[in-house]
């Protein structure tokens, strides 16, 4: 299966030393500038992947939703990938205001936000979501539809969590059937949903709790 992996990495991001983790794990890869984003999936998925500091600076110098809109416009799907803690950075800035960006970019732009461990992590997980277009046919929501019903609302809420994509906020709702009631989790029940592990479950955990 990763002989069709095919992924177009920015140029800029050679230094990081996560397209040589990407070739190492298999995937075909293709260093070139990229018009937006850092990571061209299979030309479907388009990754912008940020370490905790520079996510908080883009935040901070009213870059992040610009980036967003930028890559609205030159791919179907979208992933920001976080690198490393966004709570625990350099920035004097509230945990709240990470918070509601985090959530701004997974709700009002659609564009599901993932934490990862590291850069090994990162290109687990830019594999994972290569992988995934070819076992799960999920319907991606395009920009400019707002969800009218109340349970694709909450969906769309729950996708604001840390590595929570359409498929996992389901699985959610259907064993916890409310928000308020996955708010409340304890990390042993996360554990109890399929495609959330120990790592998975620790960033739903930090997030709900900090």
């Amino acid at each position: 299966m990763l002989r069709n992996i095919e992924i177009i990495v920015d140029y800029r991001e050679k230094p990081s030393g996560v397209p040589a983790l990407l070739v190492r794990k298999g995937a075909h890869v293709e260093i070139r500038e990229l018009k937006s984003g850092d990571y061209f999936i299979n030309g479907q998925i388009l990754v912008e992947r940020k370490t905790n500091e520079d996510f908080v600076q883009s935040l901070v110098s009213n870059r992040l939703f610009s980036q967003c809109q930028r890559m609205k416009t030159y791919a179907d799907y979208q992933l920001v990938m976080i690198e490393g803690n966004p709570y625990a950075t350099e920035h004097n800035i509230h945990t709240q205001a990470i918070k509601g960006a985090i959530l701004s970019v997974s709700i009002s732009w659609q564009i599901p936000v993932l934490i990862t461990a590291d850069q090994s992590d990162t290109a687990d997980m830019i594999i994972m979501a290569a992988m995934q277009m070819f076992k799960e046919k999920i319907p991606v929501i395009r920009a400019g539809y707002k969800p009218k019903r109340n349970r694709s609302r909450k969906l769309y809420f729950l996708q604001g969590l840390p590595a929570i994509g359409p498929v996992l906020a389901a699985r959610l709702m259907k064993k916890f059937g409310s928000i308020e009631r996955i708010m409340n989790v304890s990390q042993d029940e996360l554990l109890e949903i399929e495609g959330i592990g120990k790592r998975k479950a620790k960033q739903i955990m930090d997030f709900i709790r900090i």
